[in-house]
């Protein structure tokens, strides 16, 4: 006999508690990357954002936290779209703890359900719990959906409903790199996976050449902390743009800094993929065309174009209806 409608809900609930978050592939370093290099370039952005955040404080009313993104550059770029981020494990969170960090949850209905449940396991680094109905309702009009994305720093979203976010939240989340986070909110262990989930950094699959991720916030983040979390994230981020073999460079930087040099692929085989894909054809001689011998053309006389002997007649007629035609004259008989 076919389960009943609650066993077969207990049977997809335990399927999806058992499904994985996509995570990045474990990578390694290429040869000439030199983790002296990398440390030079974090100490000397960490630096400039010191004296940047200094300068801020003096002439901002409120400062906000930079963070410290890792940019890779690639070689070519991917044409599928994906719109669910990738999970990359760091050794150190890359954003401060919570309450430092403000977190929303996006949630299936009803919410007070969750709610309640973020209440009974103990969980308070949550500060809001949103339902899909309250994104359909009270945040859809632009300048509330705005405002919620700018009270937090970070959204998780109960996994069951991530693919509707692009269409109830917009692109301005998206942009802004504040892509809900999937989580699975069925899991024993909740407490656990909201806090990988936000210990965590998170690529965002683009179909460009360029792409960033965050590694660490400089107000929490030590230099030492910063540059493992880099030699972590670069090889997992490689491995998700196809490869060393893809990359062109690897640099870090903050929203208002220039890009500094981690490393760079080498010269000679810089273009490697690209040039192999590419096949040079040589020229071909062009066979000598055979002239053929030109027919005389008989050129043949243009008839001569007769004057017809209607032109005017209308005009003729129309005057002579108007003014009246004159007699002909008798000539005289002869007597």
């Amino acid at each position: 006999m076919p389960p009943s409608t609650a066993a077969s809900k207990k049977i997809k609930a335990k399927k999806a508690a058992a499904a994985p978050i996509d995570a990045a592939p474990t990578g390694s370093l290429p040869a000439g990357f030199k983790t002296d290099q990398a440390r030079k370039a974090v100490d000397a952005l960490l630096a400039y954002q010191e004296k940047a955040a200094a300068e801020r404080e003096r002439t901002e009313l409120i400062a906000r936290d930079e963070h410290v993104w890792l940019s890779i550059n690639t070689k070519t770029g991917s044409t599928r779209k994906k719109l669910m981020p990738v999970k990359i494990q760091l050794p150190f969170p890359p954003l401060p703890p919570p309450p430092a960090t403000s977190v929303c949850l996006i949630t299936k209905d009803p919410q007070r359900e969750y709610k309640d449940l973020l209440e009974e396991k103990g969980i308070k680094f949550v500060d809001r719990v949103v339902g899909v109905e309250k994104l359909r309702g009270k945040f859809k009009p632009f300048e509330p959906r705005r405002q919620l994305r700018n009270d937090h720093d970070l959204f998780l979203v109960d996994d069951r409903v991530l693919p509707m976010m692009p269409k109830l939240l917009g692109k301005m989340f998206f942009e802004a790199k504040k892509t809900p986070i999937p989580v699975n909110v069925l899991r024993k262990d909740l407490k656990a996976e909201l806090g990988r989930a936000i210990a965590c950094t998170y690529f965002h699959p683009s179909t460009g050449t360029s792409h960033s991720v965050r590694i660490a916030t400089p107000s929490v983040t030590t230099a030492e902390e910063t540059v493992a979390n880099l030699l972590a994230a670069a090889p997992a981020a490689a491995e998700l743009v196809g490869g060393w073999d893809n990359v062109l460079s690897v640099g870090i930087k903050t929203s208002t800094s220039v890009l500094l040099p981690v490393w760079n692929a080498p010269l000679t085989g810089r273009f490697k993929n690209t040039e192999d894909e590419m096949e040079v054809e040589e020229p071909k001689p062009k066979a000598k065309a055979v002239e053929k011998p030109k027919a005389a053309v008989k050129e043949k006389a243009a008839p001569a174009l007769k004057k017809s002997s209607t032109v005017g007649s209308g005009a003729k007629k129309a005057k002579a209806a108007v003014v009246g035609s004159a007699k002909p004259k008798s000539k005289a008989k002869a007597k």
